[in-house]
C-alpha cells in the first residue's frame, strides 16, 4: 500500500485542523440527549447538567486536570457534595440498582468456544482482515512507510507543549482495537494460528512496543526516565492493552515468547531497553489495582477510566485460560472492580450509562510504594496457594466522579465488559435499561436517518457530502480524553458490537445500515474499510469488524474463556502465500477442512499455496477440490506435515465451482486432511 506523504495515507485523507464548526458538528446529536434531560429535571439538576456539559464539550489545549478543575468549580457552586467523594458510599444515587448488583454476585458464568459451532467467514468478512494485513504486516518494518500509515497524532494540537499521543485517537487505541477485532475473526477458524498471529505480533514489535507509541509516559510521569515504562503503577492506558494483545497473541498462536522470563521488551529513544513479561506485568497490574480505592488502575495520573479497566480483565482472563495462572486466580480483583462499578459508576447526568471517570489519588509516588509491595507480595502468595487476603492499607481516596456519560464510552465500556466479567447477564441489563433508551433517543430524533449524509469532508475527492463535521475526514480529538469531540462515525462504530451482544439487532441494523451507507470503502486490494480521516480510519473499522463477526457468529466472550488452538492435536500452523484468504479451518468428522481461496489466473502446474500442519496424530489422507492436487511431506523427526496445493487446470482465471456453501468465491477451494 502507498503512502503519501504530508496528506494522509492513500485511503485515509489527513485530518483537517479542527474548527468551531467541527466541534458543533461532534455534538450535535448528543445534545439531543442534552435538551431532554436538561427539560426534564429541576433546576439545581438544571445547573449541574449545563456546568458538566460545557466542560465536556471543552475544545482546548488544556490538561485534562485543569479541564476539570474548571468543572470542578462550576460543581461546587450548586454546593452538591454527592458528586465528590467515593459516589459507591452513597447509596442508590450511583448505582445501577440492587438487582444488578446482585447479579454480579452470582457464580462465575462459565463459556467455552467449540470449534464445529464456527460458521465459515463471509467474503466481508475476508475483505475487512485483507485490510487489515494491508496495513500491518504488508507494510513490512520500515518506521517511514509505517508511520505515514499510522500517522494520527492521538490529539496533541494545540496543546501541552504539542505533545502528541494523549488521546483517544493515539496510535496504541487504534493498533490495539485492529488486534482485537482480528482475533475475534479469526476465533471462528481457530485451527488456523497464523491468522491473527502474525498480525498481533506486528503490532507489538512495529507499534505497540515502539518509543513513538509509548513514549507519552515521560509526559505524565516524568520521574520514571530511566526506570522504564513497565514500572509505572498507572498508565493502563498503555500497559492494559499491550497485556491483552499479548495475551491474545499466546491464546491463538501458542507461542509463549512473551510469557517467558524478560520477553517482553522495549527499547527507549535513548537505546535503554527495559524488560519485563507477560506473567510479571499481570501481577504488576494487580498489585496496582488493589492499591486503588476503585479497584481500577489510573490511566492518566489520578483518572480511573472504565474503558481502560476492560483490557487487563480481559487479559487475565486469557492468561488463567493459558495456565499461567489458576482458573479463578483473579476473581477477587474482577468482583472488586464489579462492586464498585456497580454501586458508583452510572452516569447522575443521564446523557448515557456508564460514567467517563472517577477521580482517585495519584499512585505513581513514594508514599504507595509500600502499599504496593505489600499487594504484589499477596499476590505472589496466593499463587503459591495461600488463601486470599483483603487490600490492605493504602493513600488512595476516589475524590470526585465525572457524573456525565457519552455513546462512544459506554460502547467501549460494555463491549469489553461482556468478555470478561464474571457474569456477562448483568452487563446485558446494564445496557437494557440505561444505553438503549439513550439510542432509541438518538434514532427517534434522526441520527441515522437515511436521507442525512453525516460525512464532512467529502468522498476523498473534495466534494463536500454535507456542512456538519460527524464522519469522512473528521478532525483531531481534544488534547485529551475529557472533551469527547468524538465524530458520529466513530461512536456509531463503537456500538455496533455491542448492540451485536446485547442481541438488539434491531437496532444493530439501524447503525449498521448508517455506516455502510455513508462511510464502507472498497478496493480489489485493500478490501474494506470504513472512510475518514486517519485520525478515525482504522479504529472505526476494527470496531465495524468486530460488530460484523459477532452478527455472523462469533463469540468473544468464549474467546476469552475457554478458546483451545488444538483440537485432536492438530491445527495450522502456517500458510504461504502468507495474504491467503481462509475461510474455514476445523475438525469435521475426525478430518481438518481448510478451506482457502486458489486465487484467479494460476495456471496448471503452478503451486497455490503451501500449508505447514502441525499433526500430533498420522496423517492417512489428504483430499482436494477437483481440478488441483495436494502432495503431503511429513518432516522428519517433527510432528509437522507439509501440503503442497497445485492447479490441474489447463487455462487460468476459470471459474471454479463454490465449495464453500452459502460463499460465492471465484478459485475457492477445499482442502481435507484425514487423520
Amino acid at each position: 500500500m502507498k503512502a503519501s506523504k504530508g496528506k494522509g495515507h492513500l485511503l485515509f485523507p489527513a485530518a483537517p485542523e479542527p474548527s468551531l464548526g467541527a466541534l458543533i458538528g461532534y455534538q450535535r446529536d448528543h445534545i439531543s440527549l442534552a435538551v431532554k434531560y436538561f427539560v426534564s429535571n429541576p433546576p439545581t439538576k438544571r445547573i449541574i447538567f449545563s456546568s458538566v456539559v460545557g466542560v465536556s464539550a471543552f475544545r482546548s489545549g488544556l490538561s485534562l486536570n485543569l479541564s476539570f478543575a474548571i468543572g470542578v468549580t462550576f460543581l461546587c457552586a450548586t454546593g452538591l457534595s454527592v458528586l465528590f467523594r467515593d459516589p459507591s458510599r452513597k447509596g442508590d444515587a450511583h448505582g445501577f440498582g440492587k438487582e444488578i448488583e446482585e447479579m454480579f454476585d452470582r457464580p462465575s458464568e462459565a463459556s467455552a468456544l467449540h470449534h464445529n459451532s464456527q460458521k465459515d467467514l463471509t467474503a466481508e468478512e475476508l475483505q475487512l482482515l485483507r485490510y487489515f494485513r494491508g496495513i500491518t504486516v504488508g507494510l513490512g518494518t520500515n518506521e517511514e512507510d509505517i508511520f505515514a500509515v499510522w500517522s494520527m497524532v492521538g490529539g496533541g494540537k494545540p496543546g501541552v507543549g504539542g505533545q502528541e499521543q494523549l488521546s483517544f485517537t493515539a496510535v496504541r487505541y487504534h493498533a490495539s482495537f485492529l488486534c482485537y477485532s482480528v482475533a475475534t475473526l479469526a476465533s471462528r477458524i481457530p485451527l488456523f494460528a497464523s491468522s491473527a498471529g502474525s498480525i498481533l505480533d506486528w503490532v507489538l514489535s512495529n507499534l505497540l512496543l515502539k518509543p513513538k507509541v509509548f513514549e507519552f509516559y515521560l509526559h505524565y510521569w516524568p520521574e520514571l526516565r530511566g526506570k522504564g515504562p513497565w514500572q509505572c503503577r498507572e498508565n493502563i492506558m498503555w500497559t492494559g492493552h499491550v497485556l491483552h494483545v499479548v495475551a491474545l497473541y499466546e491464546t491463538l498462536t501458542s507461542d509463549d515468547k512473551f510469557s517467558r522470563p524478560g520477553g517482553l521488551a522495549v527499547t527507549e529513544s535513548d537505546g535503554k531497553t527495559y524488560r519485563t513479561d507477560a506473567k510479571e506485568l499481570a501481577l504488576h497490574v494487580a498489585a496496582c489495582m488493589r492499591i486503588n480505592a476503585t479497584g481500577g488502575v489510573p490511566c492518566e495520573p489520578g483518572l480511573v477510566f472504565f474503558q481502560c479497566q476492560n483490557h487487563p480483565f480481559c487479559a487475565f482472563t486469557l492468561l488463567e485460560g493459558l495456565d499461567h495462572f489458576p482458573r479463578g486466580f483473579f476473581d477477587p480483583e474482577k468482583r472488586r472492580f464489579q462492586a464498585f462499578a456497580a454501586k458508583g459508576f452510572r452516569a447522575v447526568v443521564e446523557t448515557g450509562g456508564i460514567k467517563i471517570a472517577c477521580v482517585t489519588t495519584r499512585q505513581n509516588g513514594p508514599s504507595f510504594d509500600d502499599a504496593y509491595g505489600a499487594e504484589l507480595r499477596v499476590l505472589e502468595a496466593r499463587l503459591e496457594g495461600a488463601d486470599d487476603a483483603q487490600p490492605g492499607e493504602s493513600s488512595s481516596r476516589v475524590l470526585a466522579s465525572l457524573p456525565f456519560a457519552h455513546i462512544g464510552s459506554d460502547a467501549w465500556d460494555l463491549n469489553y465488559f461482556f468478555m470478561w466479567a464474571t457474569r456477562s447477564e448483568p452487563v446485558k441489563a446494564i445496557y437494557d435499561k440505561y444505553v438503549k433508551v439513550r439510542l432509541e433517543t438518538l434514532r427517534e430524533s434522526g441520527t441515522w436517518s437515511e436521507e442525512e449524509c453525516s460525512c464532512c469532508g467529502g468522498d476523498g475527492d473534495g466534494e463536500p457530502k454535507a456542512k456538519h463535521a460527524t464522519g469522512w475526514n473528521s478532525a483531531p480529538p481534544a488534547v485529551c480524553c475529557f472533551g469527547l469531540n468524538i465524530p458520529k462515525s466513530a461512536w456509531s462504530s463503537a456500538i455496533l458490537p455491542v448492540l451485536a451482544q446485547a442481541e438488539d439487532w434491531d437496532m444493530y441494523e439501524t447503525v449498521s445500515k448508517w455506516l455502510t451507507g455513508q462511510l464502507r470503502k472498497e478496493g480489489t486490494e485493500e478490501g474494506v474499510w470504513l472512510g475518514e480521516s486517519c485520525e478515525w480510519a482504522i479504529g472505526n473499522t476494527a470496531n465495524y469488524a468486530m460488530g460484523v463477526a459477532f452478527r455472523n457468529g462469533a463469540d468473544a466472550r468464549a474467546l476469552h474463556h475457554g478458546l483451545s488452538v488444538r483440537e485432536g492435536g492438530v491445527r495450522v500452523l502456517s500458510c504461504e502465500p502468507r495474504d491467503m484468504d481462509v475461510w474455514r479451518c476445523r475438525m469435521e468428522g475426525g478430518a481438518l477442512q481448510v478451506g482457502f481461496g486458489a486465487g484467479a489466473g494460476v495456471c496448471k502446474g503452478e503451486v497455490v499455496a503451501k500449508f505447514v500442519v502441525e499433526a500430533q496424530t498420522r496423517m492417512r489422507q489428504c483430499q482436494v477440490t477437483e481440478g488441483y492436487r495436494a502432495k503431503w511431506t511429513k518432516r522428519a523427526g517433527q510432528d509437522l506435515v507439509e501440503v503442497v496445493v497445485t492447479c490441474e487446470i489447463t487455462s487460468g482465471g476459470e471459474e471454479k465451482k463454490d465449495v464453500a456453501g452459502e460463499l460465492e468465491f471465484s478459485g475457492g477451494c477445499m482442502l481435507t486432511l484425514e487423520f
